[in-house]
């Protein structure tokens, strides 16, 4: 007997979700081991963060809104008035 197209549908959807749930548990454990390298290395998280606001906004100019905490732990404060007096210059 020929299985159905559903059931064969469902083994396949069945065996997607295994491997999604083992991709998810490969990713979370490469998150907490991130975690655990910014626990020790504070500069190092400094730099990954002030990373991923410059990937956010290379591509297009992309307009980010940043807490003002964020702005004030990377110290980036001063550097953006200076470079707005720049552009207005």
């Amino acid at each position: 007997m020929v299985p159905r197209q559903g059931t064969v549908f469902a083994g396949r959807e069945r065996q997607a979700r295994i491997i999604l749930g083992l991709v998810e548990t490969e990713i979370a454990s490469k998150f907490e081991q991130a975690a655990q390298v910014y626990v020790d290395n504070p500069v190092a998280l400094h730099l990954r963060a002030m990373n991923m606001l410059y990937e956010a906004i290379k591509e297009r100019g992309s307009m980010v809104i940043v807490p003002s905490s964020a702005i004030k732990t990377m110290g980036l404060g001063g550097m953006l008035g200076t470079t707005a007096l720049a552009k207005g210059q």
